[in-house]
């Protein structure tokens, strides 16, 4: 290992030139004292002058090998090395250059019989790139990032480019009856060659136990610089019953899939693995997250926000020092407008997991719906920096950036956020969510024909969706057509929105408060999303 450490530092001296550096800095500080000692006494210099060069010389070796070391010289010019340009918490141990490996895991392909298993190959590979999400010497992306690529269709170097990654996972799994057999491989996204290969044959109800020695041969693999102590990996999610886990793999499945009805079928599936293992705590932070969507998209709130609370309690009981039990309790303490506490049940989540994704966003919702939008605006950028895939967290950003009069960060949250949701809308042409936001990302980049044809069609596929006509009011505001910005938000059914405090600290509103006619129609209104916007407008 102390061999391999040292190959590992002498790569990272010849990657930034240092020995480039050095060895060009001594030919040029010899020739500098040759021609001083030709010259030096016919010009009549004091006899300490050549001492006093090599002083300087000597004096400036270390110098330069620093900067060597900080700055590299590109074709726009010297700049500091990039590696160096992460905040200090991104450079700890942890993070070191000479610690922290990528890889991505791609979603398995199915090899059983009948070939109807691919839910629960997903399931395994997402499972597997959550444990090593949680390992500190890894760099991972999200499945969001991952899935959307097939290693059969691509190039293993054009995905680990288009990801940045060194290593790839992927495999395949068989099952059948109770027998399984997982493959797996680890290939060199520089060469395409395999570095790595095992094949696991179990029994079915050895699952849980291969998704943890897969995890632990990959980081073996990959992290050989670490001690033993940096190697452990959390603990696969466990369960007294294998065909539990099999539906609480087809629940997020349907979870993952972003749309109300597959959410609500999630819901069931989710129930489905309760009812045979009550003490299934991964079974019950999946339900907790369904319901807190639902809570937005769906007419029945109040019953989503109670369901959420009872389901996110049940898995923090069972599992306090899990990241997904500690989110989900924020996801309900959110829904339930316990912003402050739900902050801090995110930041636990954290503390457990520095990756979690869903932490981070909904900390970023919490801030803004209190109205802190520059903390809002932080934490949906380190969202994005978490889940490049996704396009919530830039595209809400935006709002708040177009709000503050940053032109240029609002500018490039539009343009990562579209990106995002393009490739989404290509996996799942169907979200109207992808759509209504993306619109809005399409007006601050001068498409506004584009952006309403992506309004229009929202409405078209979800035309009593009441999120649907929020933000279509929010598109035509910014669009400066208050008359169909109003006629929009006429349409808004209060029973479908849970978030009343979004309303009233929604920075794309902004310029239709002061409409006079935007009083009139709240007035219109009664219950919480009135009374919010209306407190609001004053």
């Amino acid at each position: 290992m102390a061999r391999f450490r040292l190959r590992q530092i002498a790569h990272e001296l010849m990657r930034r030139k240092v020995f480039r550096v050095a060895i060009g800095y001594m030919v040029v500080m010899w020739l500098f004292v040759q021609v001083a000692e030709v010259t030096f006494e016919p010009l009549q210099l004091p006899a300490w002058s050549l001492t006093l060069l090599i002083v300087f010389a000597i004096i400036g070796f270390p110098v330069a090998v620093i900067l060597a070391w900080i700055f590299e010289v590109t074709p726009e010019g010297v700049q500091r090395d990039p590696h160096d340009t992460q905040p200090g918490a991104a450079r700890d141990s942890a993070r070191r250059d000479t610690d922290v490996r990528s890889v991505a895991v791609l979603p398995f392909a199915d090899m059983s019989p009948e070939q109807d298993q691919r839910y629960f190959c997903e399931g395994i590979a997402e499972e597997i790139l959550s444990l090593l999400c949680a390992v500190k010497c890894l760099q991972v992306p999200s499945r969001t990032s991952s899935f959307r690529f097939d290693a059969e269709i691509h190039d293993i170097r054009e995905i680990g480019a288009a990801l940045g990654v060194e290593s790839i996972l992927e495999g395949s799994i068989r099952k059948d009856e109770d027998k399984l057999r997982i493959t797996a491989q680890l290939i060199d996204t520089k060469n395409g060659f395999h570095t790595w290969a095992r094949t696991y044959d179990r029994q079915l109800s050895e699952v849980l136990a291969v998704q943890a020695e897969l995890a632990r041969d990959i980081v073996s693999q990959l992290c050989q610089s670490l001690s033993d102590a940096g190697l452990v990996i959390p603990e696969p999610a466990s369960t007294a019953d294998i065909q539990a886990y099999d539906y609480y793999l087809q629940g997020r499945y349907f979870l993952n899939r972003f749309s109300t009805q597959d959410t609500k079928f999630a819901v069931g599936l989710f129930g489905k693995a309760l009812d045979l293992d009550p003490g299934f705590s991964r079974a019950w932070a999946g339900l907790a997250e369904a319901h807190t969507f639902l809570s937005v998209y769906d007419k029945n709130t109040e019953d989503h926000r109670v369901q959420a609370g009872k389901a996110a309690e049940k898995a923090l009981q069972l599992t306090p020092d899990s990241a997904a039990s500690r989110a989900a309790h924020g996801m309900a303490l959110m829904i339930s407008r316990q912003y402050s506490d739900a902050v801090i049940a995110f930041r636990r989540a954290l503390e457990v997991n520095p990756n979690h994704f869903l932490a981070v966003y909904y900390q970023a919702r919490c801030y803004q719906l209190k109205g802190q939008l520059q903390q809002a605006a932080a934490l949906f950028e380190q969202a994005a920096s978490r889940r490049p895939a996704d396009y919530q967290a830039p595209l809400l950003a935006l709002s708040i950036y177009r709000m503050l009069g940053n032109v240029t960060l609002a500018h490039r949250a539009a343009k990562s956020g579209l990106e995002a949701a393009g490739v989404h809308l290509m996996l799942h042409p169907d979200d109207v969510r992808a759509m209504y936001l993306g619109a809005l990302a399409l007006l601050e980049l001068g498409e506004s024909d584009q952006g309403q044809r992506w309004i229009e069609k929202a409405i078209e596929l979800q035309p009593d969706d009441a999120l649907v006509h929020y933000n279509a009011a929010c598109f035509y505001t910014q669009a400066h057509n208050f008359d169909a910005a109003l006629q929009s938000l006429s349409k808004v059914d209060q029973a479908g929105l849970a978030f009343s405090d979004w309303v009233a600290n929604d920075p794309d509103l902004g310029p239709l408060r002061k409409d006079p006619r935007f009083d009139s129609l709240l007035r219109s209104k009664t219950g919480s999303f009135g009374k919010a916007a209306q407190a609001s407008a004053r």
